[in-house]
């Protein structure tokens, strides 16, 4: 009794751990579908929400190269009071009683024409950086669909370790009914040890029960809050999906995730845009040539306007030029130290890269390799399960008709309890491993349906 109920415990203390379970009690339950919830998912899941936000600011640093090569337009006015004078450059008379509006305009345009690439190499760094975080946006995505997968059929596999004990239960329910009417007979058939062993196994069923509803209080609050939801979720998917019972050769595995798996081609945008980014911090010393027109106007009729070019007149006179020139901002120490940012920055998405390369067919490999042993592992507890409750259904009948004891009947009812559960969990662990699977190659249609 104590071995079983050790191992039991054990099993069933670990399953509750892994799995967080759906609410009743506390509120109505709504109902939903796997279908449904993955609409709400993509449409309401913060993490998916968060990754969307950080394309945007890529696209605003986007934004902002692309601008840098277009003209930059300054405008500056102002209407200022002014005290008459009049005169010229060789004698003027100020009146102080009468004022007026003096009139201000500057209208600076600059286009630049020759960057030495730099222009180029920041329009390609922030592309390939928005086109990285589209890339991890939709990693992100089938992170998230495959969590919210895995939280939905741990909650079926709830239900199905629900199953299992009201099984267990309706069953010790009988034999103890019995076991106790034929201990207040006295006959002998049932002794004092038997009947105590009987009861503290449906203590420890009650138990199991116990740890089963208070892990149930959560799980479909949990599911809610994944899906952006405040009340709790009841699903309506009544069993796992059905796995295909061929995999492809890891090879063929391994090269379809080369052009689907979005980890290794936002690796390769961030590459591309570290390598550009780079480049163009080299070219941090040199000058930026550019064009510019200038037009400067000024009127007040407080000043008479001087007719000589000779002599100044800034209340009067309206200039227009345009310039040809270099913009050159030496910083020797500010820009090494740029360029070292951003060799480091490249020789991190390196190591990224070379990680990527080896990892993810690892990954790929693990998850193929978890899905061969699941399938084993689920046919073995299929036959153990067959004939644990054939061993059940003997020494049940053996005991009811007073030719077996209570000890075997425990040993039989616990392990058909435990290789019931076991067959649960090896059906759930191999929809998760090739929900996994369809993960690491990048498979998103796959993980999207519930039918794998």
């Amino acid at each position: 009794m104590n071995v079983f109920a050790k191992s039991t415990s054990k099993h069933l203390l670990a399953l509750v751990a892994l799995l967080l379970f759906r609410t009743t009690g506390i509120a109505a339950e709504k109902p939903i579908r796997f279908s449904e919830g993955l609409t709400q998912l993509l449409k309401n899941n913060a993490k998916i929400l968060g990754s969307k936000a950080q394309i945007l600011s890529f696209e605003a640093i986007r934004t902002e190269a692309s601008a840098s090569d277009l003209p930059t337009l300054s405008f500056l006015s102002y209407v200022a009071p002014i005290y008459e004078v009049r005169g010229d450059a060789t004698r003027s008379v100020d009146n102080f009683s009468k004022w007026g509006p003096f009139l201000h305009g500057e209208l600076q345009v600059v286009y630049p024409v020759f960057s030495f690439g730099r222009i180029k190499d920041a329009k390609q760094a922030a592309s390939h950086a928005v086109e990285g975080g589209r890339f991890l946006h939709e990693s992100q995505i089938n992170k998230s669909i495959f969590e919210f997968k895995q939280l939905y059929m741990q909650c079926i596999l709830l239900n199905r370790l629900r199953s299992v004990l009201d099984d267990a239960n309706d069953k010790m329910k009988t034999i103890l009914g019995h076991a106790e009417k034929l201990y207040k007979k006295g006959t002998g058939e049932v002794q004092r040890k038997d009947l105590t062993r009987l009861r503290l196994f449906a203590l420890e069923l009650q138990r199991f029960n116990a740890e089963w509803h208070a892990s149930k209080k959560t799980a479909g609050l949990a599911l809610g809050h994944f899906l952006g939801e405040k009340e709790s979720l009841l699903v309506l998917e009544q069993d796992f999906p059905r796995i295909q019972e061929a995999t492809r050769a890891l090879e063929q595995l391994i090269a379809e995730a080369h052009l689907t798996n979005p980890d290794l081609k936002a690796v390769t945008e961030g590459m591309q845009a570290r390598h550009h980014q780079l480049e163009m911090e080299k070219g941090g010393n040199l000058p930026i040539l550019f064009v510019a027109g200038r037009a400067d106007m000024n009127y007040t009729n407080m000043r008479d306007y001087q007719q000589s070019t000779y002599a100044f007149d800034p209340f009067n006179r309206n200039i227009f030029a345009v310039v040809f020139g270099a913009k050159w901002d030496l910083d020797f120490g500010n820009t090494k130290a740029k360029i070292q940012k951003a060799e480091a920055e490249l020789e991190k998405m390196k190591a990224m890269q070379s990680e990527a390369e080896t990892g993810i067919p690892l990954k790929i490999a693990m998850a193929m390799w978890e899905i061969e042993k699941q399938k084993i592992q689920m046919e073995i507890a299929q036959n153990k399960f067959k004939e644990a409750n054939k061993w059940s259904l003997s020494e049940m009948t053996a005991y009811t008709a007073g030719t077996g004891n209570a000890k075997d009947l425990i040993e039989a009812l616990g392990a058909m309890l435990m290789t019931e559960k076991e067959m649960a969990e090896s059906e759930f662990n191999l929809c998760i491993a090739a929900a996994r699977l369809a993960m690491e190659i990048g498979d998103q249609s796959t993980l999207k349906s519930w039918q794998e």
